[in-house]
């Protein structure tokens, strides 16, 4: 790629901030998610949070509590519905899209520039994210936050601001502990900018004290519970990474960011790290690589640990594109640098607009349920799968349950394979008069096992071969189907009877215990 600048000189002035069309499109956006938030069914995800709010604790084995309070105010406070749950993730989404307009503005982008960034960030993957109530979300804002806030001071030099910085990661390590990929990234990035300066600064150490206080409540309870993310993260590294996701990891990324917006993304980042005009945010480029390689060959299948950054790499890109729409910058060795029709902010938007008409039908539910079944969506956005079939998972296994023999139902329990299945049964226990329910995949298996009393077993979603050890019999009592046949997780998984346990549960329990 080839880009002529004409003014080499840093970028220092910033115009006024494009209220109208950043915030209409965060509105937008937020209006959106809300629109579809009620469609198909909860995630498996969201199921386990909802469980998991039954259990308050300043942290879990696989996630810090944030999102877990978020499912306990609405199934608490809001009235316990599915789109109570995803009205705070929505906003989240529309505040994202609200600062990369703004970030873009301290970059020294135009009120284009500034829509441009806001509307690539509110039609790509952040809508997927958004759609959800989990950790993901809050953990891009508190990337877009600490880089809106960096960003002001490499422009300002208010170190004051370290202070906020220290504040928003605190909260932020209560949500997900990934920023610390961004801290150290952009750390390396001011050494190699030469920047070491900032590193004097009183602020920035009182700033790193604060984000030490706020981490401090999660910290302790994994001090104290004998650091469970540790065992958390090697499984999660076993189960998503090897050659075969490592080599789809570059393409699984342009998708999730918009393909036909890979340009821009991709002009940002390059921006970041090579033109002169953004010389004093090059720490974002440094970090935009560093980060890039360590997920690649770390656990490759966890792309969006970086999602976080790309409202940088958009509000950097939108300042590009429109340098090139203006023919301010040839993009391409073969392309002329006149104006031409690809060269204009017409052609740009319009990309754009394509660009979500084509994204939205795989990244939100807006298709009917068939659709997802007889196109294998799934396949392309695995979330979409898991938002379907669970009331009719509980239905089958309250079948199942309600043909017990009282006598044996006295001394039964049921079981699940993982969290998505047991939190869906928690939710709807009282709705089928069912018994309580267990599970050794992460969290849940800290929740204990069940009584002495229970010698009985319904295991959902359980090989036999897991529960035979340890009962006389095991026999197939059904096998779980939704009625659009999405093949998703628990389609076709079967539901088994286990009686006359011969073990005791001290003993049975601990083998049962399983993350990913």
């Amino acid at each position: 790629m080839t880009v002529i600048v004409t003014d080499a000189q840093p970028r220092s002035k910033v115009g006024p901030f494009a209220s109208g069309p950043v915030l209409g499109l965060a509105a937008a956006a937020v209006a959106l998610l809300l629109a579809v938030g009620a469609r198909y069914g909860y995630h498996r995800d969201e199921l386990y949070f909802l469980a998991a709010s039954r259990h308050l604790d300043w942290g879990y084995v696989d996630q810090p509590p944030v999102a877990v309070l978020v499912a306990w105010v609405n199934r608490v406070v809001l009235g316990d519905t599915l789109w109570g749950l995803r009205v705070v993730p929505a906003l989240v989404v529309g505040a994202v899209v609200g600062l990369t307009g703004a970030l873009s503005r301290e970059l020294g982008g135009s009120r284009f520039a500034q829509g441009f960034a806001a509307a690539c960030v509110a039609s790509t993957g952040f809508l997927v994210v958004g759609h959800l109530e989990g950790p993901t979300v809050y953990d891009a804002l508190t990337w877009v936050l600490v880089s809106w806030l960096v960003v002001r001071i490499l422009r300002t030099g208010d170190e004051r601001l370290w202070l906020a910085v220290g504040l928003v990661v605190g909260i932020g390590m209560e949500a997900k502990q990934t920023v610390p990929l961004l801290l150290s990234g952009l750390a390396v990035g001011f050494l190699v900018n030469g920047q070491r300066a900032l590193f004097r600064s009183r602020y920035l150490w009182m700033g790193a004290a604060i984000a030490l206080v706020g981490w401090a409540p999660n910290l302790v309870w994994e001090a104290t519970n004998g650091w469970p993310t540790r065992a958390m993260d090697a499984s999660l590294r076993a189960e998503h990474s090897g050659l075969g996701y490592t080599i789809k990891y570059p393409f699984i990324t342009i998708l999730a960011m918009g393909i036909l917006l890979a340009p821009v993304w991709l002009a940002g980042a390059w921006a970041l790290w090579a033109d002169p005009t953004f010389r004093r945010y090059r720490a974002f480029g440094v970090a935009f690589a560093l980060g890039t390689a360590a997920l690649w060959i770390v656990i490759p299948d966890r792309f969006y640990y970086l999602i976080g950054l790309y409202p940088m790499l958009f509000a950097a890109g939108a300042i590009v594109t429109e340098e090139v729409a203006e023919g301010k910058r040839g993009f391409f060795r073969l392309v002329p640098k006149h104006r031409w029709l690809w060269r204009s902010r017409r052609f740009a938007m319009g990309i754009l607009v394509v660009n979500f008409l084509l994204f939205v039908p795989v990244a939100l539910p807006v298709l009917p349920e068939s659709a997802v079944a007889s196109m294998d969506l799934n396949k392309i956005n695995y979330n979409l799968g898991e938002e379907i079939g669970w009331p009719e998972l509980v239905r089958q296994v309250a079948l199942v349950w309600q043909g017990l023999p009282l006598a044996e139902r006295s001394r039964s329990a049921l079981f699940t394979g993982n969290y998505g299945e047991a939190g869906a049964l928690i939710r709807d226990r009282s709705a089928y008069q069912l018994p309580p329910i267990y599970s050794g995949h992460n969290s849940l298996w800290s929740w204990g096992p069940p009584p002495a009393s229970v010698t009985s077993l319904v295991g959902v979603g359980v090989a036999r071969s897991e529960l035979l050890p340890y009962f006389r019999s095991c026999n197939l009592a059904t096998r779980i189907h939704n009625p659009p046949d999405v093949h998703n997780d628990e389609n076709d998984v079967a539901v088994w009877i286990c009686t006359g346990r011969t073990s005791t549960w001290a003993h049975i329990w601990p083998t049962l215990k399983h993350y990913g």
